[in-house]
């Protein structure tokens, strides 16, 4: 399946992290942004419709909870959202589109991901 018409916005503060998922989404294909922050995720999507949205929970400032509730209510209800987290029973009654545990292979995150694109 051909992907580089898939946007993805990527939000981690661990920049090694980030650069890391960057790689692996460019190399299967999909145009991918990052950023370290939910703040600057925020100004992104505004200039830019993307597919879906990766993001951590765990965050200085905004967190992903708190970016999640902002999408949803303020972007776009039907946008995908995947959350990362080192905690993931925290969500077990959330509403993200789905949860990724850190840490989680590369084969997992193209799952998760392919499906919800």
């Amino acid at each position: 399946m051909n992907y580089s018409a898939v946007k993805i916005l990527v939000i981690d503060d661990e920049s090694i992290l980030l650069e890391l998922l960057r790689r692996v989404l460019t190399r299967a294909g999909f145009a991918v942004d990052a950023v370290e922050s939910a703040e600057l995720g925020i100004k992104k999507i505004h200039n830019i419709p993307y597919d879906l949205i990766l993001t951590d929970i765990k965050m200085p400032g905004m967190s992903g909870n708190e970016f999640f509730d902002y999408i949803k209510n303020n972007v776009d209800q039907s946008l995908p959202v995947i959350a990362m987290s080192g905690t993931p029973w925290l969500f077990e009654n959330s509403s993200f589109d789905a949860v990724l545990s850190k840490p989680f292979s590369k084969e997992d995150l193209l799952r998760v991901v392919s499906q919800l694109v």
